[in-house]
């Protein structure tokens, strides 16, 4: 594994460990012109600027008191790709367990993330977070 490949796995490890934390240093990973795609034809799915993800990820982490925690079950990397595969454990302000499965697609160079992708259960989370 290439020295490249190897420190942005650690960044992407970082990265999740900030996400479940709780606190929005996880915005720091980014740079002003990152951009954020998320899977799905609802009002989660599309692409995001650094910019738009702040408002945006307020209102979703607002409905998780608790937080969500994000273990990474699988990871591999190449130059500046790492695909991450999390599973998500959370309990949703309604009471129902949110427990999503995830793969996302992190593209790092210099040590930030200007691109993520994240790939999910659309159909939980549509049930869930939109009450669709």
């Amino acid at each position: 594994m290439s020295e490249t490949s190897k420190n942005n796995k650690e960044i992407a490890t970082e990265f999740f460990n900030s996400l479940s934390s709780g606190k929005e240093d996880y915005l720091d990973f980014y740079t002003d012109d990152s951009t954020i795609w998320t899977a799905g034809d609802n009002a989660i799915g599309g692409t995001r600027t650094k910019e738009e993800v702040i408002e945006f990820a307020q209102g979703i982490l607002a409905a998780f008191p608790n937080g969500i925690t994000f273990n990474i079950t699988g990871m591999t990397a190449e130059d500046d790709r790492v695909a991450v595969e999390v599973s998500g454990e959370s309990i949703h302000a309604s009471g129902q367990p949110y427990n999503n499965r995830y793969h996302f697609l992190l593209i790092i160079r210099d040590g930030k993330i200007i691109q993520l992708k994240e790939y999910m259960d659309t159909q939980l989370a549509a049930k869930i977070l939109l009450g669709e």
